[in-house]
This record gives C-alpha cells, structure tokens and sequence, in this order.
C-alpha cells in the first residue's frame, strides 16, 4: 500500500487546527463529563500527551526517503495492546514543560497537516445507523450491569492526517529532560509519516451517576518509509516516557511494534494486566482513584476501569466507573 490511498482525503486544513489538533484528540470522551463531575484517570490530558510522545518518537524520527521512493511503504495496523508503567514524576516534568523551556504540543501540531477533519460527533438513533454511517458492524453487549441502560450513541467521523519529523525539536525534547545519551539522527529530519483513522462508534450507557463506554473501530493505520529500525526510535519514547536506559532498551526489543500500540499507564495511579477477552487477549487498566487536595486545581480521578483489545481487524475500547469483571462480562457477550 502506498499513500496515494489517502490523496482522496487531501484538503487545506482549517487555520484553526494546529491550535484545536490536542482537544479533538480527546473530543469523543470529554464532552461527554458532566461540569463538576470527577473524570476518570484515562480520560485526563496529561496521560494522553504523554501516549502522544511515545509514539511521536516513532512518529519523528523514521529514515528520509527520496521522492523517487516514496511507493515503498510499511504498513501498520493496532492487532494488541502492551502497558508500560511511568514514573509519576515524569508525568509532573511534562506537565510542567507546557509553561517552561518547550511547548509540547508544538511538537505534533507544528508539522501536522490535516487530510481528513473527522468533524465532530454525530449523535444517530440505533446501531443499524451508526454502523452504516461508519461502514461497520456495530457489536453490541448480551449482558450489561443490573441497572445500566444505553443512552446515546456517536459516530466519529473518518481522520486522516500527515505528520512531518522535525527531529531538531525531538533532540531538544531529549535535552530538557536530560537524556544525554542517545542522539536523533540529523539525517532523518523532513520524513514523513501518514495516519489513517477510520470513523468510530462510540455507545454510551448510564446507571445513575456512573457509566461505561464502548467505542469500536477497524484499525488504525500507518504508513511509513520501510527500513525504519523501529526498536530503536520506540527506545527513544520510551526514555522519554521516563523509563530507565536498560528497561527501555529491553521492552524495545522483545516486542513487534508493527502490530502493536504502547499504552503508558502511571505506576501510581493504575494498575494493568492481561486478560482473555473473545478468545484473545485483552489490556485491563484499572485506576485506583485519587482526590486532589484543594490547594491544587483539576477534578478529582474516579476509580474505573478501561479494557482494550482487538479482533477481526478491529479495535475495541470499553471504560466505566464500574466493576472490571463487570466490564470483561461486558465484553465477552457482544454480538
């Protein structure tokens, strides 16, 4: 596959993108917490910039192709999910670089150009309509928690997008955070990159003031220059997630990263393990909760869960504020 599949998605992209690009990527969950409400740990900005670095160092720092060569592309498709726990201290530096030495987000939205607006979310009266609108089968839960019923249902629309490496401002990432021993290959700056993010379902049910989610997609893609030494830029996220030079350079290289996404949970706010949902293997993140204390500003984290899996060429997210054998039952009776 080569990238001339997206040409059909090419657009000029809103002026106001680059500014809005970090909301939309949290669009679909946010809107849906009620002012005043406490938010659940994986629905909070600062776990999401921090999965958006980890894969924005794959995402900057792949080989230069010349245009003679462009053709020639590796394709990648989500087929697991792998955890990998953060030091929380790492997560306050990030934070913290937002109002310091370098503005994160300009490194994704500085190079970023827009070939599909997915939009916002419809809201579309029954699965049949939602599964037409996303050119999918809608699967729905058997078995939900006594009490819960579905309440809305919403279609994102379909994504595309094409990301440039600057891998000057991955190296100055790499200097704040004083990570003095690896080296971003000048070579490597200007490749490009190309994200394809199908449209999405996401089924929202209710009981009283809690809830779960069910989101269903087929894979995203990615297409990239082949050649790529993929464990050694995912050591270089890795290293920025804030893990140790010899844990980075293990995890890096025992795992395939072409079919495989990186979810960074914080060591002291969740837990995570494997487990077997549809007859294959699921990610369980459970939050632990955590009230801040009044002098600091935020909600509170709710204490839920967040199951992710693939099957079939698809990719399933289902999250509440309820019990985690609740949610796996969930899963486990979609049809």
């Amino acid at each position: 596959m080569d990238e001339h599949f997206l040409s059909k998605f090419r657009e000029a992209p809103r002026p106001e993108f680059a500014e809005t690009l970090w909301q939309k990527l949290h669009q679909q969950t946010t809107t849906e917490s009620a002012p005043g409400r406490r938010q659940p740990l994986w629905r909070t900005p600062v776990l999401a910039v921090l999965s958006v670095l980890v894969v924005l160092a794959v995402l900057l720092s792949f080989p230069s192709v010349r245009v003679a060569a462009q053709q020639f592309l590796d394709l990648f498709r989500v087929q697991r999910f792998v955890a990998v726990s953060v030091d929380p201290g790492r997560i306050e530096q990030l934070e913290q670089l937002k109002e310091g030495k370098i503005d994160v987000k300009a490194l994704l939205s500085g190079s970023t150009q827009v070939l599909k607006d997915p939009g916002e979310p419809q809201i579309v009266d029954d699965p049949v309509a939602a599964g037409e609108r996303a050119g999918i089968h809608v699967s729905l839960p058997k078995t939900l928690p006594e009490g819960m019923t579905q309440a809305e249902i919403r279609v994102q629309g379909e994504g595309a997008a094409r990301f440039t490496a600057d891998t000057v401002k991955l190296q100055q990432l790499l200097e704040v955070l004083d990570i003095r021993d690896l080296q971003v290959p000048e070579q490597l700056n200007g490749a490009i990159v190309t994200v394809h993010v199908p449209p999405a379902v996401v089924i929202r049910y209710t009981k009283g003031k809690v809830g779960a989610r069910l989101l269903q997609s087929r894979s995203p893609e990615m297409t990239l220059p082949l050649g790529v030494d993929l464990p050694q830029i995912v050591e270089i996220g890795l290293r920025i997630a804030g893990l140790k030079p010899s844990q980075a350079q293990q995890f890096a290289y025992s795992i395939d990263w072409h079919s495989t996404l990186l979810v960074p949970v914080p060591a002291n706010a969740a837990s995570f393990r494997e487990v077997s949902v549809r007859g294959t293997t699921g990610l369980l993140i459970e939050t632990q909760g955590k009230h801040r204390p009044p002098t600091q500003n935020g909600p509170d984290f709710e204490r839920g869960s967040i199951l992710l899996w693939s099957e079939n060429d698809m990719v399933y997210a289902l999250s509440g504020e309820i019990r985690s054998f609740d949610l796996v039952q969930m899963a486990n009776s979609l049809q």
